[in-house]
C-alpha cells in the first residue's frame, strides 16, 4: 500500500484537479466534482497564488475546504470508498504518470496552504 494512498486519504477533503477532471479527495472523500462554479474557485485559488494575495489565498483555501466536505460519504460507506480511490490512484500512477505527479504536487501544495491558513 502506497504511503501516498494512505496520507491522501487521511487527509481533509480538498478539491484536485486529475487531467482534465476535478475531484473531491479525503477522508471519507472521494466523487467527481462536475459543477462549474464550484470549479470556478480552483482557478480564483490559484490566481490569488499567482498575485500572492494571502487574503484572496486565505479565502479560497477555506471555501474549497468547505465545499470538498460537502462531498464526504457516511463513514460506514468508508471502505468502499477508500478502495475506489485506491484504484483510481493505481491506475493513474500506471495509465498516466503525468496526471499522477501533478496530483502529488497539488497535495504539496494544498499541505503547505494548510499550515499557513488552517484556523
Amino acid at each position: 500500500m502506497s504511503a501516498f494512498k494512505e496520507s491522501l486519504y487521511e487527509k481533509k477533503s480538498f478539491i484536485y484537479q486529475v487531467g482534465e477532471d476535478y475531484y473531491a479527495i479525503g477522508a471519507n472523500t472521494f466523487a467527481k466534482i462536475t459543477d462549474s462554479p464550484e470549479i470556478d474557485n480552483i482557478e480564483l485559488l490559484r490566481n490569488a497564488l499567482k498575485k500572492e494575495n494571502e487574503r484572496q489565498i486565505a479565502k479560497y483555501y477555506e471555501k474549497i475546504l468547505r465545499i470538498a466536505n460537502t462531498y464526504r460519504v457516511d463513514a460506514r460507506e468508508h471502505y468502499k470508498l477508500r478502495d475506489k480511490l485506491f484504484a483510481f490512484l493505481d491506475e493513474l500512477e500506471k495509465n498516466d504518470k503525468t496526471s499522477f505527479d501533478g496530483l502529488q504536487a497539488q497535495v504539496s501544495l494544498v499541505d503547505t496552504l494548510a499550515e499557513q491558513y488552517q484556523s
